[in-house]
């Protein structure tokens, strides 16, 4: 079965790349922990002086409802009490990030339109799904309206971006003037959002279009997020893991384009990353990092590259 989950992982986030910090003699290899707490890792390690250093990662899920609040005590505490934060976008990227929207939203190069690749069907529920505004949007790039249509399958499955715990920890450190750095480069994130030549963004807006138009297809899609949800909400990583690549399996089957889709939402930044948290556990203190759950769970995941690093045991 073909569910199209990607609609699901394409968020947002970016920021500054922190320097290498190698991992010295002095540095014994770090302990790695779950909580007891909802999708909430610690680990333990020292600093290049061999201080006790400590980040706290709290996976997170872009959309949400009321059952992941409030956090546990263990959580509020660590965020609280930490030193430095990051999610996957900077304070600084979210900035440059609005600054660069109106160029983004700039019509193809070549004069090229949407609607003229789309089959009679698809045309007509673009129509109805952008009404007057579609003469613009079909002048944008592919993957513009393949977002927008994005938005209608959070909205199918009950749960609102408005929870998600990332709006969270940003609208909490906003407010007290706290900058966070990011686990990306911004380029990172666009080169995400704009993935694939035109052809193949349209590809993936078709395959958006049927997970809207195809009664069977839309039901799985459903299904499969409010499961992936629920597992989540219970602290289930395993089923979550399990689920999560089943989706990603079904699309790679879908189409080979989707293997270098996944690679580079995954896999390249998972092991990004891995030296991001290398890097913060020599510089010392406590980290709080709040980012995506699929990045910490899974065969590739973060922890993975960890111990291949050798940076925890």
């Amino acid at each position: 079965m073909k569910k199209y989950f990607k609609f699901f992982v394409t968020a947002c986030f970016v920021a500054l790349m922190l320097s290498s910090c190698a991992t010295t003699s002095k540095q014994a290899k770090a302990k790695l922990t779950k909580t007891q707490s909802r999708a909430f890792w610690k680990i333990e390690g020292t600093d290049v002086n061999g201080n006790p250093s400590v980040v706290y990662i709290q996976g997170t899920f872009h959309l949400g409802d009321e059952r992941i609040y409030p956090l546990s005590e263990e959580v509020q505490k660590a965020f609280m009490s930490a030193d430095r934060y990051a999610g996957e976008l900077s304070t600084q990227s979210y900035v440059d990030l609005a600054g660069i929207a109106p160029s983004l939203a700039a019509p193809n190069k070549d004069g090229k339109l949407v609607t003229d690749y789309l089959t009679e069907e698809e045309n007509a529920f673009m129509q109805m799904a952008f009404a007057e505004n579609l003469p613009l949007v079909a002048t944008l790039e592919p993957w513009q309206s393949t977002t927008a249509l994005g938005i209608a399958l959070y909205v199918n499955s009950g749960l609102s971006a408005e929870y998600g715990l990332d709006n969270s920890f940003v609208a909490t450190l906003s407010q007290s003037g706290v900058a966070w750095e990011g686990l990306d480069d911004l380029q990172v994130q666009l080169d995400i959002i704009t993935f694939g030549d035109y052809d193949t963004q349209i590809q993936m807006l078709k395959d958006t279009i049927k997970s809207l138009t195809d009664e069977k297809a839309n039901a799985e899609l459903i299904e499969s997020t409010v499961a992936l949800y629920d597992y989540y909400v219970a602290d289930d990583m395993k089923k979550m893991a399990n689920l999560f690549k089943e989706e990603n399996d079904d699309e790679e089957e879908a189409a080979e384009f989707y293997n270098e889709y996944h690679k580079l939402v995954y896999t390249d930044r998972n092991e990004e990353w891995a030296q991001d948290i290398t890097d913060y556990l020599a510089q010392g203190g406590t980290t709080f990092i709040f980012a995506g759950t699929a990045h910490w769970i899974g065969d590739e995941s973060v922890f993975t590259f960890l111990k291949k690093m050798g940076t925890i045991k």
